[in-house]
């Protein structure tokens, strides 16, 4: 499968030099498709930033705890550096650690995006915070094989909630 031709298309449209914001929409279609409200899913937009900005987006498990299951940190195609995509993961990292505190699972999934490149690690919060590389940097969130690889990610934040 893959996704709709509406989120293949805009990425497709994105350039290089495409501003930070403009990446929210095509992550929000992807994270709608594996989560959507119908399977008791909220996506929380988390604005931590300066001028309310968003920072972070949350996916939770809709009723009384609304506990935090996977994480999503976005950043400007710019990061595309080997530097970047350090600073990105150790962002995503130590905002998943805050999370543990608002849920009762000992696992939090998080995805680190640089513009349409994106990486998911698991994190846990036995063994001081253990994080696992579950999918190393893809190309493109949009791509037929990345909808491949989020199937896997989305089946694992699935047996989380079941």
């Amino acid at each position: 499968m893959s996704y709709d031709a509406t989120i293949q298309n805009y990425a497709n449209s994105l350039g290089p030099n495409a501003a930070k914001d403009k990446f929210h929409c095509i992550y929000f279609g992807v994270l709608a498709h594996w989560f959507p409200t119908t399977r008791g899913y909220l996506i929380d937009h988390q604005v931590l930033g300066p001028a309310g900005k968003v920072e972070y987006i949350v996916i939770r498990q809709e009723g009384g705890s609304h506990n935090p299951l996977f994480v999503v940190k976005l950043n400007h195609p710019s990061k595309w550096t080997a530097a970047g995509q350090q600073m990105a993961v150790d962002k995503l990292v130590d905002h998943i650690k805050g999370q543990f505190d608002l849920t009762q699972y000992d696992t939090i999934y998080g995805l680190s995006g640089i513009g349409l490149h994106w990486i998911v690690y698991k994190m846990q919060r036995s063994g001081n915070f253990q994080s696992t590389l579950l999918v190393n940097w893809q190309d493109n969130i949009a791509s037929d094989a990345s909808y491949a690889e989020f199937a896997v990610i989305a089946d694992l934040v699935y047996s989380l909630a079941d």
